[in-house]
């Protein structure tokens, strides 16, 4: 028995690590580590289970070597599960910046009738700089009768803003100038990147807006357990699943490739924000980041959070990183609005 756990341990360290180190392989070479990356939270949670019960019933030895692969394991999942306890203070002598990203779902206009949660929520943070994904695509949000009701207040508030034609836009407190580069011009329909060059206090800095494609998961794709006495149908659904999937993570590799080409030719201050469409950790998430951007939420958050939060799919795919003189000072994840997407906001100084 004590060799059985032992063995049973060793495969979790296993598939523990594969997990937290499957986003180094590229998707479009192999899948299962993609795969196996956007379970690491469940596998990991998993993990600690098994190793509790090992220290229970005081098998030390298997319950070290989990231990061991947490512990190798670390630079990934504190991504997943920063444990930031306390926050840095902010210096006196430093200008303060307050972000907001936000995939408003087209505020809401189905609806109609009443104002939109989404807008009321974004004007209430008062944030010098936000950028947002699903405006709308094919003519200005400032049509909506849901967001009518606010427009004087917004543009009060935030004089400088791109009107949401194209999906992704800002609002911001200071002026800015559009980014001009070849990587921008290749936005499609589910699949864009705006930067806007912002004169905003301590010096310019270059926001970069981003919303890369869906994985095109549906409510019904969440129900494969549902399906679990009916083999045909939980095939069916679990290959249409893993079409998407697959399909979701080789179309973000090379949409990653173009982000860190605009990035590359990026110099000073810069802010990445938006709906990545990924989690912390996966292979586009380590492209995007390359070896000079942090993550807001990594550097000041506290243990696990989600910001997609419809057909029962919890995972955090928005995103707040950041590099050069930008210090976060704390990073959260507000339930609010009505959007499938939660919103994050961060206050940096520089």
């Amino acid at each position: 028995m004590k060799h059985i756990l032992r063995l049973l341990a060793i495969v979790m360290a296993f598939v523990l690590l594969f997990a937290a180190y499957g986003g180094r392989v590229d998707p479009e070479i192999m899948t299962l580590p993609s795969l196996a990356t956007l379970a690491l939270p469940v596998i990991a949670l998993v993990a600690l289970l098994l190793m509790a019960l090992l220290a229970v019933f005081g098998q030390w030895r298997a319950a070290v070597i989990l231990l061991g692969a947490f512990f190798l394991s670390w630079p990934t999942l504190r991504l997943i599960s920063p444990f930031n306890i306390t926050h840095p203070d902010a210096d006196p002598e430093k200008t303060q910046l307050k972000v907001l990203t936000m995939n408003v779902t087209q505020f809401n206009w189905v609806d109609g009738e009443h104002p939109s949660k989404n807008m009321r929520y974004i004007l209430d943070q008062d944030a010098d700089i936000v950028v947002i994904q699903e405006g709308l695509i094919y003519f200005s949000y400032e049509q909506l009768k849901t967001v009518k009701p606010m427009l004087q207040e917004l543009y009060k508030k935030y004089p400088y803003r791109k009107k949401h034609f194209f999906d992704v836009g800002i609002l911001s407190k200071y002026p800015y100038t559009e980014v001009e580069s070849s990587v921008l011009s290749k936005d499609t329909t589910g699949y864009f990147i705006k930067a806007w060059d912002v004169d905003a206090p301590g010096g310019e800095l270059r926001v970069v807006s981003m919303h890369l494609s869906s994985m095109r998961l549906s409510a019904s794709d969440s129900k494969i357990i549902e399906t679990m006495n009916k083999p045909s149908g939980r095939r069916n659904r679990a290959r249409s699943v893993m079409k998407k999937l697959t399909g979701g993570f080789n179309t973000h590799a090379g949409q990653a490739r173009a982000m860190r080409q605009l990035l590359d030719e990026t110099e000073g201050d810069v802010l990445v924000m938006g709906d990545m469409n990924e989690t912390p950790g996966s292979f586009c998430y380590r492209t995007v980041c390359g070896d000079d951007l942090r993550d807001a939420w990594a550097d000041t958050g506290f243990g696990p959070i989600y910001t997609f939060n419809d057909h029962h799919m919890y995972v955090k795919i928005d995103h707040i990183l950041y590099r050069g003189d930008l210090k976060p000072l704390w990073c959260r994840r507000d339930k609010a609005g009505e959007s499938d997407h939660y919103p994050l906001v961060a206050l940096f100084e520089r």
